[in-house]
Order: structure tokens, then sequence, then C-alpha cells
């Protein structure tokens, strides 16, 4: 294990962000980054999470409820535009336009700026790509094994195969050291795959590696359908609950911070090391207030 592997290892609290699109003038990207510097650094999290946004639309029929606008290298805007965020860094890579070339010199950047990543992969098996995740995982094992890696895990992928846990573990084999999951509005799912990854763990004789669930607050009914056209798993009740509250916004927190304690008491018999990774994805200023306060709540919870 590389000396800086345990601290990655340890993280339980972060804070998930996207960087503004292209289209966005410079100006006003450097405003949004102070006011996002200054909320972020006062925050009880251990890192920072910055997505990079891809086009998903090769993954399904149905039309995007937003239309894609390409953003700014996710790396860019956390060790530059976000300099002043005391916080760790981890910087997602959608690797499919990238040659093996482009890959080793962003692992380069984001080794010299002390950044921990996380591949994803083609949004679909039948999109043609420069490169695939495992080629992906090949090269930073090559060029940069010393720079910290992280791992997409989806709960919804597990109820449709049963088989994520085994994917989780060859990811963690190629030199994955945590995991943050998609959005999670389905806790049943969650369960299945945390129990499932506990006891094959359990059966090898080696430790659960840690997983960091992903609370996304949902504000509008707008942002409920953008999930699920991303695919997160929004369970009927759920949903219902969303659709007829008198604040969605406010029922859609309660129902984020029910949904990580019922995980982390479930975690937490099995010594699963489990964690939150609260997104704030929405440019809505209340949907943003209300991620702050999520990350308050579920500090709260972690006892911080």
């Amino acid at each position: 294990m590389h000396s800086n592997e345990a601290d990655w290892k340890s993280i339980r609290l972060t804070y998930g962000i996207t960087p503004p699109k292209m289209s966005t003038p410079e100006d006003r990207r450097r405003r949004t980054a102070a006011r996002q510097t200054e909320r972020i650094s006062a925050l009880p999290v251990d890192a920072l999470v910055v997505y990079d946004l891809q086009d998903e639309s090769s993954r399904t029929d149905v039309e995007r409820p937003f239309p894609y606008l390409r953003a700014i290298d996710p790396l860019d805007y956390a060790t530059d535009y976000l300099a002043g965020v005391p916080q760790k860094k981890i910087v997602y890579r959608s690797v499919s336009g990238l040659d093996a070339r482009s890959l080793t010199d962003w692992l380069g950047r984001a080794r010299d700026e002390g950044a921990a990543v996380v591949f994803v992969g083609a949004p679909s098996q039948t999109q043609a790509v420069e490169l695939r995740l495992g080629d992906a995982y090949r090269i930073r094992q090559a060029e940069a094994d010393d720079v910290p890696l992280g791992g997409v895990v989806i709960a919804e992928r597990h109820e449709a195969s049963g088989a994520e846990d085994a994917r989780l573990l060859r990811k963690e084999s190629n030199g994955c050291s945590f995991f943050i999951s998609q959005a999670v509005y389905s806790v049943t799912a969650s369960k299945n795959l945390l129990s499932d990854l506990h006891y094959r763990c359990e059966e090898l004789g080696r430790p659960t590696p840690p997983v960091l669930v992903t609370l996304s607050p949902c504000g509008s009914l707008e942002t409920l359908a953008f999930m699920d056209w991303l695919g997160v798993s929004v369970p009927r009740w759920l949903r219902n609950e969303l659709a007829h509250a008198h604040d969605i916004l406010v029922r859609s927190i309660d129902l984020c911070v029910a949904t990580f304690e019922e995980l982390h008491d479930f975690a937490r018999e099995k010594s699963i090391p489990l964690g939150c990774n609260v997104e704030s994805v929405s440019l809505r200023k209340a949907e943003i207030d209300a991620s702050v306060e999520l990350v308050h709540a579920i500090a709260r919870r972690m006892g911080r």
C-alpha cells in the first residue's frame, strides 16, 4: 500500500460537484469558484469530489431531459479554480474519449496536484471508444500507480446482474482503494449489494473495501425525471412522497438522511466501512443550500 493510500481509505464524508460548462465566461467561472471555495472550505468533509460530465445519450433511446453541454476539465477546475479549497480532491475522469498518451499526461498532472482519481467508462457497450476502463486501469498501474484510485459502484446494476460485488473486487485488484456509489434512493438495492459484498469478502478472507453512498437532494420533479433518465432507482413509494410533498426539497433531505441512517446501521453491524458523498449538482440556490444542510445532518449522524 502506498503511504497515502491509507489516508484515502479512511475518507468517510465527501461533497460532490460538477464543473462549469465550457460556454461559461471566464469571469463568471471565477465568481462561481470563489463562492464554492468559501462554501466548501467551511464544510466538515474529508474531500471534495469533482465529476466529469459525459454525454450518456448512447445508454438509452429515451430523450435526455436537459441538453448535454460539455464542461471544463474537472482536474483543471479542482486544482486551479478551487485551489483555495483545503480538503483533498477526488477527480472523476471519463476515459472513453482519451488515448493512452493523453491519459498518462492527465495522471501526471493529478499526481503533481496530489489528487485521487476515479475512472468512468463509456456509458454503453455499443459506443466506439479509444480506451476501455480496463485499459485505463492498466495504464495507471504502469505509469502512475502512486496516484490514489477510486471506483464507481452502482447498486442498480447489482439488482439486474447480481455481479456488482464481484466487479467491485476486480476493480480493487486493479488498484481501487475506495468506492463511490451512484445516487442512492433505494435502500434495499444498496443493502443487497453491501450484504453480498460483505459475505463475499468474508469468504475470501479479505477486508470489505470502503464504500461511500451518494445522496443527492431532489428539489423538483424535473430533477426526479433526470435521475430516472440516468438510471437511478427511485422506489414508487418514495417517488410518491416527493411528488406529493408540500416542499419537495425538505422532504428529499429527510428521506436522504433516513436512507443514510438505515444503511449506516446496517453497515456498522457488519463492520463495513461505509461513508457518504453528498452531491450538489444543481445550479438552483435552494438545492445548493439543501446540499449543505444535508452534509451537516450526515456529519451529525456520523458523530462529527
